[in-house]
């Protein structure tokens, strides 16, 4: 004999929350809040472990606050901008070196409308990690690294970190270990000469004692004479 199975729904209704209520989080600030974490675990997994990064992302932060041209690069985007700039690069780069060739990628127009760009790679969409900095301001930033890399360029780059001139170095200083190994080298080449000589003079006071033994017993040295 059938039964009658009988069902039962329950619904529950949630009423809208007030946007001004003093208790929901804000949703761009939290929004905010993960990217930083993202951008955070990225720093860690690619740029705290590549040579010079951190170093020229220092520099970088200088520029922007002594360089009005390069104060619409945010934190983010320079920190994008030095990773790739030193990941490219097929070899470990020095800090000179690391900062020529961020100076070089700005410079080369990555920037501009038509370029490359940066793109966010924490997030799923495209987006553009220089969003708000306009045209104009992009045009200012590659003229102002074009400058800064023709006085690197000339070896003034003094004046792009603002800070006194290095003195050059002197010629002891550069020539003191060639003149090191060559003092070693002489001094080696002239013991060889004193073992040398010492084994010579030691071979003809040999052959001084032998004559002299040969003399005493009475034996007189012939020599043969070829007519």
């Amino acid at each position: 004999m059938l039964g009658h199975l009988s069902t039962s729904c329950l619904s529950t209704r949630f009423s809208p929350v007030a946007e001004d209520d003093p208790q929901v989080l804000d949703r761009p600030k939290c929004l905010a809040a993960l990217a930083s974490l993202r951008h955070a675990k990225w720093f860690q997994a690619k740029a705290n472990g590549l040579q010079s990064c951190v170093i020229i992302i220092r520099v970088m932060r200088d520029l922007c606050r002594r360089i009005p041209a390069f104060s619409p690069l945010n934190n983010w985007a320079m920190e994008l901008l030095v990773e790739k700039a030193l990941s490219s690069s097929q070899q470990a780069l020095g800090p000179g070196e690391a900062f020529r060739r961020v100076l070089e990628c700005i410079s080369s127009g990555l920037l501009l409308e038509g370029g490359p760009g940066l793109s966010d790679p924490c997030e799923k969409e495209t987006i553009d990690a220089l969003g708000t900095v306009s045209m104009q301001e992009r045009e200012d930033l590659t003229a102002s690294a074009q400058h800064a890399l023709r006085l690197t360029a000339f070896r003034q780059l003094h004046k792009v970190l603002a800070i006194d001139r290095l003195p050059p170095q002197s010629k002891f200083r550069r020539n003191r270990g060639r003149s090191f190994k060559r003092r070693r080298e002489d001094s080696g080449q002239g013991e060889e000469g004193a073992k040398k000589e010492k084994k010579e003079g030691e071979g003809e006071s040999g052959g001084e004692s032998s004559m002299e033994v040969s003399s005493a017993g009475g034996a007189e040295p012939k020599a043969d004479i070829k007519t």
